[in-house]
C-alpha cells in the first residue's frame, strides 16, 4: 500500500506523533505548469506542537563546606636578615575553619633594586577564637625591608553554621 504525503501526515495526527516543522502539504488550488514564465506554486506549511508537563524532583546533597569572609591583621619589623610577622586572622562565619594566605615581602637591596618574596601559610582554627600567629622569614643580607602585605586570604568552614528552624 502506497501513502501519499497528505496520508502520511494525518497518519502522524492519528497516531500522536508530531511530524518535524519542516513537514509541507501540496496546495490543491495550485497545480504546477512546469512554466518559469508564471510563478511557482507554494506548499502550505503545517505545525504541529505538542505540549506534556513533566514533574521530577531534584535531591542535592548536602553541602559539606562552605566559604568563610576572614579577615588578616599583621605588623612587621626587620631583625637583620629576616622579617618577623605578627598577625591574627578572624571571622564570623563558621567555628572550625581553615585556610591559607600569601604574605608577599618587598626588599631594596645594595643595589637600591626593589625585590618581592613571597610566602604561603596555611592556618586552621577548631573553635571561635581568632588564630594568631608569629613567623620569622630569611630576606637576604644587606637588603632594607620596604613592606610585607597579606594577600590572597583563602577561608573554608569545616562545619556549617546552623540553620534557623
Amino acid at each position: 500500500m502506497r501513502i501519499t504525503p497528505p496520508c502520511l501526515f494525518v497518519a502522524f495526527l492519528l497516531a500522536g506523533i508530531a511530524p518535524s516543522s519542516s513537514a509541507q502539504t501540496p496546495n490543491p488550488d495550485c497545480v504546477s505548469t512546469g512554466s518559469r514564465a508564471r510563478a511557482a506554486c507554494e506548499p502550505t506549511k503545517v505545525v504541529v506542537a505538542t505540549e506534556t508537563e513533566v514533574n521530577f524532583t531534584v535531591e542535592l546533597p548536602p553541602v559539606k563546606r562552605a566559604q568563610c569572609a576572614a579577615t588578616i591583621e599583621i605588623e612587621y619589623t626587620q631583625r637583620d636578615t629576616l622579617v618577623s610577622v605578627e598577625g591574627t586572622i578572624d571571622h564570623q562565619d563558621c567555628a572550625a575553619s581553615n585556610g591559607e594566605h600569601r604574605l608577599t615581602v618587598n626588599v631594596r637591596d645594595e643595589n637600591r633594586e626593589l625585590k618581592t618574596l613571597e610566602f604561603v601559610e596555611a592556618w586552621q582554627r577548631k573553635d571561635d577564637q581568632p588564630v594568631e600567629f608569629e613567623v620569622s622569614y630569611p630576606i637576604g643580607d644587606n637588603v632594607d625591608l620596604v613592606s610585607v602585605r597579606a594577600r590572597h586570604l583563602r577561608c573554608t568552614c569545616d562545619d556549617l553554621p546552623e540553620e534557623p528552624q
